[in-house]
């Protein structure tokens, strides 16, 4: 992991690991939860303390009136050991973090490993999750628990599943997975209700197309959230963080948005789904009794782990 260095200091103090993401970045909530796990195992390995900036750089998820005043990933998450970052700021050593990608690293969901748990590495990764290093805030899992409850009977037995559409599949990024065409998609999903024994669906995609042919042939069996779905343009294919609801508050409430279906697709009892940011996370969060996820490569990198 490449990290530029800040203020140095005493070695007998503790060096906080600063992690953010470039400026401009336009990756989504689970996106930015994938790439800290894997700096946070990084910081922790090498005894430094792993703390989130989302104040000091830009994204979707921050009115841009609130940049330098307010962490985004504090609506959301906790800091990952209660070190504010003030408090790491103000600190004697300070290592800022690659804001970037970079090859090589370890992360969540980078390869078939973690999805088919070789060797047991998701359940490696979980440990973050169970150790309280990617904990949700608190007042804001308990309402998306009781939204859960309010969706489903305590018998239901739920199919997770996952389908990105729009930008996923107009613009076909490079080095991300591939997803599956709709029409495969529904007979495996048909395949697995059957198989697994399930009775309800839960659908967890940003694409108004995907959403409405699956409320078409499974009707009521389909919970979807009550959120606002995207018609995507591909002419245009704008990356799908560039649309945006008019509406107050919609920084903070896409993020909100987007993790309310992650956490209640960890909580399916079966997941099918695409390889992509919310399924590594409902992967990390959850403990599925059967996982199947479409395997068809990567964008430009076809037959690549």
């Amino acid at each position: 992991m490449n990290t530029t260095s800040g203020k140095g200091g005493g070695s007998s103090r503790p060096t906080f690991y600063i992690m953010r993401r470039k400026p401009g970045d336009m990756g989504g909530l689970f996106a930015y939860y994938v790439f800290f796990a894997g700096q946070i195992c990084d910081a922790l390995k090498k005894g430094y303390l792993p703390v989130v900036d989302m104040q000091n750089y830009p994204s979707i998820y921050l009115d841009p009136n609130l940049v330098g005043k307010e962490n985004a990933w504090e609506y959301y998450f906790r800091q990952p050991v209660g070190v504010t970052l003030e408090e790491a700021y103000n600190g004697e050593n300070v290592l800022l973090a690659s804001a970037h990608w970079i090859d090589g690293d370890e992360r969540p969901g980078s390869g078939n490993a973690f999805f088919e748990n070789t060797n047991g590495l998701l359940t490696e990764w979980r440990m973050l999750v169970k150790l309280g290093l990617l904990q949700v805030q608190p007042k804001l899992y308990e309402e998306i628990i009781s939204l859960r409850n309010k969706l489903f009977a305590p018998n239901d037995r739920v199919l997770g599943v996952v389908l990105r559409g729009t930008d996923y599949l107009a613009r076909r990024p490079h080095g991300h997975y591939i997803q599956p065409p709709i029409e495969y998609a529904l007979t495996k999903v048909i395949e697995k209700m059957n198989e697994w024994h399930c009775n309800k669906i839960f659908l967890a995609s940003e694409d108004a197309k995907i959403i409405q042919t699956f409320k078409n042939i499974f009707q009521d069996t389909c919970v979807i959230l009550d959120r606002i779905y995207i018609y995507y343009d591909e002419k245009n294919a704008l990356p799908i963080a560039l649309y945006h609801i008019k509406r107050e508050n919609d920084p903070y409430l896409l993020g909100r948005e987007y993790l309310s279906q992650v956490l209640i697709l960890s909580t399916c009892n079966c997941l099918v789904a695409g390889r992509c940011g919310a399924t590594i996370g409902a992967m990390m969060m959850g403990n599925f009794e059967n996982v199947y996820t479409f395997n068809f490569g990567k964008y430009g990198m076809i037959g690549i782990d």
